[in-house]
């Protein structure tokens, strides 16, 4: 009960968090800027592995976070669509991330009184958390039992309104299914993994915001987001290479005879 008090519970409403601003950000900002934003993530997660003892700060750790944080300072001075609103919602979602993982960590390490908790039993044990915080978000903010002067577009005929929940069903799927492979991800490699394919998908999400939305990137925003990647693949190979080490360190000395 203790464990699920300090654990289960701020980890849920973490992730929860995180996905509620996130959506809510992406009302008021491009996905391209929401992109950027958030692969400010890595800074908030070595920030709470710092307060958390999971790293020790070292030079080579702050000039990465200097790195990032310059290039995404780069990114906001130079989107040509800037909301606060939607920047603040956004941040709040990257700080809720970094805090998450670390949470995660905590839930799935293996110690010497339990085995390494499963994916699926991590999900079981924080979707209830997820769902009422999420809930609560939702109906605080959207207030759906007050009268609304303008009804949503998407619900006014049967037809719409079962595209659109035909859509926010596979959208939900496709995020519960993103979710357990990150889960499977780190159990079986490292956060290292996880951070270099989210490189990929950050790069691979900002040139279909460009080519399908028609967003509008300026010239600090490129040299923003080229100083953010080179901060996080600065960041993946410290990491990368701290394993690499420890592994030779922890691996027996063969006896020769």
């Amino acid at each position: 009960m203790f464990d699920y008090i300090t654990k289960v519970i701020p980890c849920g409403i973490a992730a929860a968090m995180e996905i509620s601003c996130a959506n809510a950000s992406l009302v008021l900002i491009t996905l391209s800027f929401y992109t950027v934003i958030k692969s400010s993530t890595p800074v908030w997660v070595l920030l709470f592995s710092f307060m958390f003892g999971f790293e020790k700060p070292t030079l080579n750790l702050i000039a990465v976070i200097s790195l990032i944080v310059v290039g995404v300072s780069l990114t906001v001075d130079g989107e040509s669509h800037y909301n606060t609103h939607g920047f603040m919602l956004v941040l709040v979602a990257a700080i809720a991330s970094g805090l998450r993982w670390n949470l995660t960590q905590f839930l799935m390490k293996k110690n010497d009184k339990q085995q390494q908790q499963s994916p699926l039993a991590t999900m079981y044990h924080l979707s209830p958390i997820m769902f009422i915080t999420m809930l609560s978000l939702s109906l605080y903010i959207e207030r759906p039992f007050q009268h609304h002067q303008h009804a949503s577009s998407y619900l006014d005929f049967a037809f719409k309104a079962l595209v659109s929940l035909s859509i926010m069903a596979v959208g939900g799927i496709l995020a519960f299914m993103m979710t357990l492979s990150e889960l499977y991800l780190i159990k079986g490699t490292s956060t290292v993994t996880l951070s270099v394919a989210g490189i990929s998908k950050e790069i691979l999400v900002i040139t279909l915001s460009v080519f399908i939305y028609g967003d509008i990137l300026t010239t600090k925003t490129y040299l923003g987001l080229f100083i953010s990647i080179l901060g996080i693949a600065g960041y993946n190979y410290y990491k990368y290479s701290n394993n690499k080490v420890h592994d030779r360190l922890s691996k027996p000395i063969e006896k020769t005879e």
